[in-house]
Protein backbone atom coordinates (compact mmCIF):
# COMPACT_ATOMS: atom_id res chain seq x y z
CA UNK A 1 0.00 0.00 0.00
CA UNK A 2 1.04 3.43 -0.70
CA UNK A 3 1.51 6.62 1.32
CA UNK A 4 -1.35 8.99 0.66
CA UNK A 5 -0.16 11.40 3.42
CA UNK A 6 2.69 12.32 4.71
CA UNK A 7 3.61 14.94 7.66
CA UNK A 8 7.38 15.36 8.67
CA UNK A 9 7.73 17.26 11.64
CA UNK A 10 4.99 19.18 10.91
CA UNK A 11 4.20 22.96 13.35
CA UNK A 12 1.58 25.57 12.69
CA UNK A 13 2.61 28.37 15.02
CA UNK A 14 0.50 31.40 16.16
CA UNK A 15 2.49 34.47 17.53
CA UNK A 16 4.47 32.65 20.15
CA UNK A 17 2.06 29.65 20.45
CA UNK A 18 2.14 26.10 18.46
CA UNK A 19 -1.33 24.94 17.79
CA UNK A 20 0.39 21.96 16.29
CA UNK A 21 3.68 21.12 17.31
CA UNK A 22 6.37 18.05 15.42
CA UNK A 23 3.49 15.99 14.11
CA UNK A 24 4.93 12.79 12.21
CA UNK A 25 2.20 10.77 10.72
CA UNK A 26 1.96 8.56 7.62
CA UNK A 27 -1.43 7.60 6.46
CA UNK A 28 -1.70 4.62 4.34
CA UNK A 29 -4.39 4.52 1.28
CA UNK A 30 -7.08 2.95 2.71
CA UNK A 31 -6.41 3.41 6.02
CA UNK A 32 -9.07 4.25 8.72
CA UNK A 33 -8.06 6.18 11.24
CA UNK A 34 -9.57 7.57 14.95
CA UNK A 35 -8.26 11.17 15.71
CA UNK A 36 -9.41 11.32 19.62
CA UNK A 37 -8.26 14.21 21.87
CA UNK A 38 -9.81 17.31 23.55
CA UNK A 39 -11.05 20.73 22.46
CA UNK A 40 -8.08 22.95 22.20
CA UNK A 41 -5.39 19.87 21.22
CA UNK A 42 -5.20 20.82 17.41
CA UNK A 43 -7.10 18.30 16.02
CA UNK A 44 -8.90 20.91 13.38
CA UNK A 45 -5.80 22.60 12.45
CA UNK A 46 -3.89 19.29 11.80
CA UNK A 47 -6.94 18.31 9.62
CA UNK A 48 -7.55 22.01 7.92
CA UNK A 49 -4.16 21.59 6.82
CA UNK A 50 -4.31 18.03 5.60
CA UNK A 51 -7.29 19.07 3.63
CA UNK A 52 -5.63 22.02 2.08
CA UNK A 53 -7.55 24.69 3.52
CA UNK A 54 -4.36 26.11 5.97
CA UNK A 55 -0.98 27.07 5.83
CA UNK A 56 1.95 25.84 8.04
CA UNK A 57 5.00 27.52 9.61
CA UNK A 58 7.78 24.56 9.72
CA UNK A 59 7.90 21.17 8.49
CA UNK A 60 6.58 19.28 5.12
CA UNK A 61 3.24 17.93 3.95
CA UNK A 62 3.14 15.30 1.46
CA UNK A 63 -0.72 14.53 -0.14
CA UNK A 64 -1.04 12.20 -3.08
CA UNK A 65 2.84 12.51 -3.22
CA UNK A 66 2.82 16.41 -3.53
CA UNK A 67 3.00 19.07 -1.61
CA UNK A 68 0.48 21.73 -1.87
CA UNK A 69 1.04 25.08 -3.86
CA UNK A 70 -0.72 27.36 -6.29
CA UNK A 71 -0.90 25.25 -9.23
CA UNK A 72 -2.35 22.12 -7.76
CA UNK A 73 -4.27 22.99 -4.78
CA UNK A 74 -7.50 22.94 -6.07
CA UNK A 75 -7.00 19.71 -7.82
CA UNK A 76 -5.52 17.83 -4.51
CA UNK A 77 -8.59 19.54 -2.33
CA UNK A 78 -11.44 17.91 -5.00
CA UNK A 79 -10.08 14.27 -4.05
CA UNK A 80 -10.54 15.06 -0.42
CA UNK A 81 -14.01 15.21 1.33
CA UNK A 82 -13.26 17.66 4.10
CA UNK A 83 -16.21 17.80 6.68
CA UNK A 84 -15.91 20.26 9.81
CA UNK A 85 -18.13 22.64 11.20
CA UNK A 86 -15.97 24.78 12.94
CA UNK A 87 -14.01 25.55 9.94
CA UNK A 88 -16.74 25.98 7.65
CA UNK A 89 -18.92 27.75 9.58
CA UNK A 90 -16.69 30.90 9.76
CA UNK A 91 -16.37 30.94 5.78
CA UNK A 92 -20.09 30.43 5.11
CA UNK A 93 -23.48 31.96 5.56
CA UNK A 94 -25.82 32.97 2.91
CA UNK A 95 -25.35 30.48 0.69
CA UNK A 96 -27.64 28.04 -0.18
CA UNK A 97 -27.55 23.80 0.85
CA UNK A 98 -27.61 23.08 -3.07
CA UNK A 99 -24.27 25.55 -3.98
CA UNK A 100 -22.40 24.89 -0.84
CA UNK A 101 -22.45 20.63 -1.43
CA UNK A 102 -22.16 21.86 -5.77
CA UNK A 103 -18.72 23.56 -4.30
CA UNK A 104 -17.32 20.36 -2.78
CA UNK A 105 -16.54 19.42 -7.26
CA UNK A 106 -14.45 22.24 -7.79
CA UNK A 107 -13.23 22.33 -4.05
CA UNK A 108 -13.43 25.71 -3.14
CA UNK A 109 -15.64 27.79 -1.45
CA UNK A 110 -18.12 28.61 -4.01
CA UNK A 111 -19.90 26.99 -6.67
CA UNK A 112 -17.72 26.64 -9.97
CA UNK A 113 -19.51 27.17 -13.52
CA UNK A 114 -18.22 23.82 -14.54
CA UNK A 115 -21.40 22.36 -12.86
CA UNK A 116 -23.13 20.23 -14.65
CA UNK A 117 -26.26 18.69 -14.47
CA UNK A 118 -25.46 15.11 -13.02
CA UNK A 119 -23.28 17.29 -10.59
CA UNK A 120 -26.52 19.27 -9.61
CA UNK A 121 -29.09 15.58 -9.48
CA UNK A 122 -26.53 14.08 -7.01
CA UNK A 123 -26.25 16.97 -4.83
CA UNK A 124 -30.02 16.73 -4.52
CA UNK A 125 -29.92 12.90 -3.80
CA UNK A 126 -27.38 13.59 -0.98
CA UNK A 127 -29.25 16.46 0.49
CA UNK A 128 -32.42 14.69 0.38
CA UNK A 129 -30.83 11.55 2.16
CA UNK A 130 -29.90 13.52 4.51
CA UNK A 131 -33.61 14.61 5.14
CA UNK A 132 -32.88 18.35 3.94
CA UNK A 133 -35.09 17.87 0.42
CA UNK A 134 -37.04 20.75 1.51
CA UNK A 135 -34.31 23.26 2.47
CA UNK A 136 -32.31 22.37 -0.84
CA UNK A 137 -32.49 26.60 -1.39
CA UNK A 138 -32.10 27.60 2.29
CA UNK A 139 -29.15 29.35 3.27
CA UNK A 140 -26.66 28.04 5.38
CA UNK A 141 -27.05 30.78 8.47
CA UNK A 142 -30.72 29.96 8.89
CA UNK A 143 -30.16 26.26 9.13
CA UNK A 144 -29.54 24.60 12.80
CA UNK A 145 -26.48 23.01 13.68
CA UNK A 146 -27.50 19.39 12.76
CA UNK A 147 -28.86 20.87 9.37
CA UNK A 148 -25.29 22.72 8.79
CA UNK A 149 -23.62 19.46 9.74
CA UNK A 150 -25.61 17.09 7.03
CA UNK A 151 -25.30 19.78 4.34
CA UNK A 152 -21.13 20.13 4.85
CA UNK A 153 -21.42 15.91 4.72
CA UNK A 154 -23.28 15.86 1.56
CA UNK A 155 -20.39 18.15 0.22
CA UNK A 156 -17.63 15.87 1.40
CA UNK A 157 -19.22 12.99 -0.34
CA UNK A 158 -20.38 14.88 -3.46
CA UNK A 159 -17.28 14.02 -5.29
CA UNK A 160 -16.90 10.58 -4.65
CA UNK A 161 -13.23 11.76 -2.33
CA UNK A 162 -10.02 9.48 -2.33
CA UNK A 163 -9.87 10.62 1.50
CA UNK A 164 -12.36 11.64 3.24
CA UNK A 165 -11.56 13.55 6.71
CA UNK A 166 -14.58 14.18 8.59
CA UNK A 167 -14.12 16.71 11.92
CA UNK A 168 -16.75 15.49 14.66
CA UNK A 169 -19.43 14.62 12.13
CA UNK A 170 -21.88 13.40 14.42
CA UNK A 171 -21.69 16.83 16.54
CA UNK A 172 -25.75 18.12 16.50
CA UNK A 173 -27.33 15.56 14.51
CA UNK A 174 -30.40 14.39 15.94
CA UNK A 175 -30.61 10.92 16.35
CA UNK A 176 -31.97 9.70 12.87
CA UNK A 177 -29.00 11.61 10.47
CA UNK A 178 -26.17 10.34 13.26
CA UNK A 179 -27.46 7.01 12.70
CA UNK A 180 -27.46 7.45 8.97
CA UNK A 181 -24.48 8.90 8.88
CA UNK A 182 -22.82 6.72 11.00
CA UNK A 183 -23.79 3.80 8.84
CA UNK A 184 -23.02 5.22 5.85
CA UNK A 185 -19.22 6.09 6.65
CA UNK A 186 -18.87 2.21 8.46
CA UNK A 187 -19.74 1.38 4.51
CA UNK A 188 -17.13 3.52 3.03
CA UNK A 189 -15.01 1.86 5.37
CA UNK A 190 -15.93 -1.46 4.75
CA UNK A 191 -16.77 -1.78 1.06
CA UNK A 192 -14.29 0.86 -0.54
CA UNK A 193 -10.72 1.87 -0.68
CA UNK A 194 -11.33 5.01 0.53
CA UNK A 195 -9.03 6.50 3.64
CA UNK A 196 -10.90 8.19 6.18
CA UNK A 197 -9.85 9.90 9.18
CA UNK A 198 -12.51 10.23 11.78
CA UNK A 199 -12.28 12.93 15.08
CA UNK A 200 -14.78 12.20 17.98
CA UNK A 201 -15.22 12.92 21.28
CA UNK A 202 -18.03 9.71 21.97
CA UNK A 203 -16.40 5.98 22.53
CA UNK A 204 -19.54 4.55 20.94
CA UNK A 205 -18.97 6.01 17.58
CA UNK A 206 -15.87 4.38 17.19
CA UNK A 207 -16.93 1.86 14.59
CA UNK A 208 -14.83 -1.50 14.30
CA UNK A 209 -13.66 -1.19 11.06
CA UNK A 210 -11.31 2.54 12.21
CA UNK A 211 -8.28 0.11 13.96
CA UNK A 212 -5.90 2.95 13.85
CA UNK A 213 -5.71 5.84 16.16
CA UNK A 214 -4.12 9.11 16.86
CA UNK A 215 -4.26 10.23 20.76
CA UNK A 216 -3.36 14.41 20.28
CA UNK A 217 -2.68 16.44 23.00
CA UNK A 218 -1.27 19.92 23.57
CA UNK A 219 -1.01 20.22 19.69
CA UNK A 220 0.98 17.04 19.95
CA UNK A 221 0.86 13.40 19.28
CA UNK A 222 0.92 11.72 22.30
CA UNK A 223 0.76 8.35 20.88
CA UNK A 224 -0.23 6.49 17.91
CA UNK A 225 -0.89 2.79 17.02
CA UNK A 226 -3.66 0.29 16.71
CA UNK A 227 -6.97 1.06 18.65
CA UNK A 228 -6.74 -1.58 20.44
CA UNK A 229 -3.27 -0.83 21.79
CA UNK A 230 -3.93 2.48 22.73
CA UNK A 231 -7.43 2.36 24.22
CA UNK A 232 -6.54 0.67 27.62
CA UNK A 233 -7.53 1.31 31.14
CA UNK A 234 -3.44 1.93 31.42
CA UNK A 235 -2.82 4.46 28.19
CA UNK A 236 -6.34 6.55 28.45
CA UNK A 237 -6.00 7.02 32.51
CA UNK A 238 -2.45 8.47 31.56
CA UNK A 239 -3.58 10.54 28.39
CA UNK A 240 -6.72 11.84 30.25
CA UNK A 241 -4.91 12.78 33.62
CA UNK A 242 -7.70 10.98 35.29
CA UNK A 243 -8.63 7.13 36.39
CA UNK A 244 -10.24 5.30 33.31
CA UNK A 245 -11.44 2.29 32.56
CA UNK A 246 -11.99 1.05 28.85
CA UNK A 247 -13.81 -1.78 27.57
CA UNK A 248 -14.04 -3.34 23.79
CA UNK A 249 -16.46 -5.35 22.84
CA UNK A 250 -16.94 -6.68 19.42
CA UNK A 251 -14.72 -3.82 18.15
CA UNK A 252 -16.43 -1.05 20.02
CA UNK A 253 -15.13 1.24 22.49
CA UNK A 254 -16.84 2.30 26.17
CA UNK A 255 -15.07 4.84 28.33
CA UNK A 256 -15.64 5.16 31.91
CA UNK A 257 -13.34 8.07 33.74
CA UNK A 258 -13.66 8.40 37.97
CA UNK A 259 -14.17 12.04 38.37
CA UNK A 260 -15.85 13.02 41.65
CA UNK A 261 -18.04 15.60 41.57
CA UNK A 262 -17.37 18.95 43.94
CA UNK A 263 -21.43 20.71 42.69
CA UNK A 264 -22.56 19.03 46.20
CA UNK A 265 -20.22 20.48 48.34
CA UNK A 266 -20.93 24.00 46.53
CA UNK A 267 -24.94 23.17 47.27
CA UNK A 268 -23.82 22.43 51.48
CA UNK A 269 -21.79 25.51 51.62
CA UNK A 270 -24.83 27.76 50.25
CA UNK A 271 -27.48 25.69 52.45
CA UNK A 272 -24.87 26.13 55.88
CA UNK A 273 -24.71 29.87 54.94
CA UNK A 274 -28.23 30.54 54.41
CA UNK A 275 -29.13 28.71 57.75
Amino acid sequence: MSVIIKAENLACQSGRRFLIHQINWDVQKGDHWILFGMNGCGKTTLLSIIAGFKGYTKGKLQVFGQEYNEENIFELRRRIGWVSSSFFDKYLSWESALSIVLSGVSGTLSMSRDITDADVKRARTLLKELRLGSKIDQPFALMSKGERQCVLIARALISNPEILILDEPGTGLDIYARDYVLRAIDDLAKNSDMTIIYVTHYAEEILPSFDKTILMKDGRIFKKGTTEELFTNEVFSEFMEYESEVAQKDGYVEIKMKIDSTFGDAFKVKREVEE
